[in-house]
């Protein structure tokens, strides 16, 4: 008899090989007689590609070829997919990466062509090319079937209810009542929203207000995407630049003396070399009540910036945020807020940090 949990794996599994089927279906199709496709081996360990296939062009040699199953690819992914296909690259040896996906758009199919990434998904859009062999891009086919509607999650408010439970995790003792409070989504939604989570297997209910995160790779995922698309949109307050010398460590020392700064918080790049190293940070974000946005303005003596601030004012969109930080006096974000500010900046090198971070501060979420 399985598990609870088998039984979860069981149906994910199954739903990862069913699209994985369908897409490779419209693969083979497109390849007709330009090329073969033969699976190698199965997914071997957590971080690893999904598949090995290998690629026999008409004539040619094989070609080792990553497999990810992607089902809802986004372009706020794209950092932390090109990441992971270099990782994928070196660890494995696969000349290529093909992404497998339910929808690809144009414009997403345009940057994976950029970036040298295959992909496929179950519509028949598709993208494979051997230098002096053959070439396939396929893009604009919609979905035959009608698409669902949004996810819940997919939402400013999802986002937070996601990132409150990350930030919790992996071990969630918070009621549907503490949730609201912090985030200051209804308990409905949160209601909805968790118990969509624990039927398909990313949550795990070990009692009254606490759960375990299952899937945590799937969660930190879904709050990339919220977060780059639904939830930073409306949190920014405004850009601004120093107007003193010595960069951020003078500025929150300036702020010091004229307020009271153990409510805000520090985020972005800044945060992000505080936490890891490896980064000269460019920029940083400072998370205030949205009623004190003046106040910190002055304190910190900046100056409105629209295009080129390196300071980013945005709300405190949830009551836990921060962490205190080690002689700064100030709180440092959340690393799961972190990952997601880094990974939406589609800049790789900030992409390769955000991975540090998430190997050294996450290190439950496999």
């Amino acid at each position: 008899m399985f598990t609870r949990r088998e039984r979860t794996d069981t149906v994910n599994i199954s739903q990862h090989d069913a699209l994985l089927n369908e897409c490779l279906v419209k693969l083979r199709g497109h390849l007709s007689r330009q090329a073969s496709l033969a699976k190698v081996r199965r997914r071997e360990e957590a971080e690893g590609p999904d598949a090995v296939y290998r690629l026999t062009p008409t004539g040619g040699e094989p070609i080792d070829v990553c497999v990810g199953i992607k089902a809802a690819l986004r372009p706020a992914l794209l950092p932390s997919v090109e990441a992971q296909v270099s990782w994928w690259r070196e660890q494995t040896g696969c000349a290529a990466v093909l992404l497998v996906a339910s929808h690809v758009s144009e414009s997403l199919a345009q940057k994976l062509r950029r970036r040298g990434i295959w992909f496929v998904d179950a519509a028949g859009n598709a993208y494979v090319e051997v230098p002096q062999s053959f070439l396939v891009y396929v893009v604009g086919r919609r979905p035959s079937r009608s698409q669902p509607s949004a996810a819940h999650w997919m939402t400013e408010q999802g986002a937070k209810v996601l990132y409150e439970l990350l930030a919790c995790g992996p071990l969630v003792e918070a009621t549907y009542r503490d949730i609201e409070e912090s985030t200051g989504v209804s308990l409905g939604l949160i209601s909805k929203l968790v118990s969509s989570w624990v039927k398909d297997g990313s949550l795990r209910r070990s009692g009254r207000g606490t759960y375990e995160i299952v899937e945590g790779a799937r969660l930190l995922e879904m709050w990339l995407s919220a977060f780059a698309a639904k939830l930073e949109p409306k949190i920014v307050l405004g850009r601004y630049r120093l107007t003193m010398r010595g960069g951020f460590d003078a500025m929150i020392e300036a702020a010091r003396d004229e307020m009271d700064i153990e409510h805000i918080t520090l985020g972005g790049e800044y945060a992000a070399e505080l936490l890891v190293g490896h980064l000269r940070a460019g920029s940083v974000r400072l998370y205030v009540p949205e009623e004190e946005r003046g106040r910190v303005q002055r304190a910190f003596q900046l100056a409105p910036s629209p295009q080129e601030g390196s300071v980013l004012l945005c709300e405190a969109f949830a009551g836990d945020l921060g962490r205190p930080s080690t002689g700064l006096e100030i709180k440092i974000a959340h690393p799961a807020l972190i990952y997601a500010e880094l990974m939406s900046s589609d800049d790789a090198r900030l992409a390769s940090i955000a991975l540090r971070l998430k190997a050294s501060r996450l290190t439950w979420i496999r």
